[in-house]
């Protein structure tokens, strides 16, 4: 995982706040590896969970908001991470080997910050106050 800098700025303090949060999961799930703890994976789940709907809905607002004309592709990939957060939930629930769980969670924070890098910075441009 590349580490935050100000080419991920969306200009959107909020925005941008809450995205430096997932560089900050990274190290945690590096700490779970280490440590052995399922508590912590647990915790970036949950984490996760919430962000794909908070997170996620205030930046389809903004777009909204401000017509924004890549909406339905950056929709579409909200969808997509939806349902694979909801899919390592099951998987940790449902006890998979914790190494599967584990790399799935670093896979879904690898695809976040290529989905900041490639499509949130798309919405520099809009008014975010």
């Amino acid at each position: 995982m590349t580490k935050w800098n100000e080419e991920l700025n969306t200009g959107n303090h909020e925005i941008d706040s809450h995205h430096k949060e997932l560089f900050h999961l990274d190290s945690l799930l590096d700490n779970a590896v280490q440590s052995g703890q399922l508590k912590p994976v647990n915790d970036i789940i949950i984490f996760l969970e919430h962000y794909v709907i908070e997170h996620f809905q205030e930046e389809e607002d903004l777009m909204t908001q401000n017509d924004y004309k890549g909406y339905d592709h950056h929709k579409n990939e909200h969808e997509e991470f939806k349902i694979v957060v909801g899919q390592l939930r099951k998987r940790f629930d449902d006890n998979f080997p914790t190494a599967h769980v584990i790399f799935q969670t670093r896979r879904i924070l690898d695809d976040l910050v290529r989905h900041i890098k490639r499509v949130d910075v798309g919405i520099r441009h809009l008014d975010t106050k």
